[in-house]
This record gives C-alpha cells, sequence and structure tokens, in this order.
C-alpha cells in the first residue's frame, strides 16, 4: 500500500499536480481520509524524503521539496521508461518479435500524434 501512495505522489509532482513549496496533507489526514494506518503513509512520505521529493520542516509538517522541480524530469524519463518496460515485457510473454513491438508502437505514436493534431476526434 505505500507503494501505491509513493507512485501517485511521484507522479503528481512529475505531472506537475503538485508543486515544489507545496504542503502535503499530514500522515493522520491522509491515512484517515484513505482508511489506511497511518504507519503506511508515514513510510511512504520517508521514501519520498530519501529520494528527495519531500523534505519535513520541524513543527510545520512536510512540503514538496524545491528540489523536486529539479527532479521532475528524471522521475518523468523514469516513470515512461517503467511504463515501456512493462509493455515490451507484455508483448514479449505473448511472443512478439522486436519487429512486431517497434510496429505496434510506432503506430501508436502514429494514432497519438493524428490525435492531437485533431482535437476533436475523440480517442
Amino acid at each position: 500500500m505505500y507503494l501505491q501512495i509513493v507512485d501517485q505522489v511521484r507522479r503528481a509532482i512529475a505531472a506537475g499536480q503538485i508543486a515544489a513549496g507545496e504542503e502535503m496533507p499530514s500522515v493522520r489526514a491522509l491515512a484517515s481520509k484513505h482508511l489506511i494506518n497511518p504507519n503506511t503513509v508515514a513510510r511512504a512520505y520517508l521514501e519520498l524524503e530519501r529520494e528527495g521529493l519531500l523534505a519535513k520542516r520541524r513543527g510545520a509538517g512536510t512540503y514538496v521539496s524545491h528540489d523536486a522541480a529539479e527532479l521532475r524530469q528524471e522521475h518523468r524519463a523514469r516513470i515512461v521508461a517503467e511504463l515501456l518496460d512493462q509493455a515490451v515485457a507484455a508483448a514479449r510473454e505473448f511472443g512478439w518479435s522486436d519487429v512486431q513491438v517497434r510496429q505496434a508502437f510506432e503506430e501508436r505514436l502514429r494514432q497519438a500524434a493524428h490525435s492531437n493534431s485533431n482535437p476533436e476526434r475523440k480517442p
């Protein structure tokens, strides 16, 4: 469960949904909201602190680190790489060759480019 919290916060920071300097919910508040053990939230926050994404201010709470803005690009690249790794692993499980994986990826890129150039078209 704590890994889900870590992943969601990483993604929110990478996407710019949570800004550097922004205060995070308290451990108790987040635990109560999601009906989970406060130790789970504390463990997630500790992991994010170790990564440099969060920083505690004694007596004032937990905040998104000012270094997080610099780390955003690194985390974005890591998230995309992980997603691509998962896709490649799934394709290999289905017996796809590298050529088939590459063709499927290129087709998805073309479709995404077409969707972006035609905003009225729904995916």
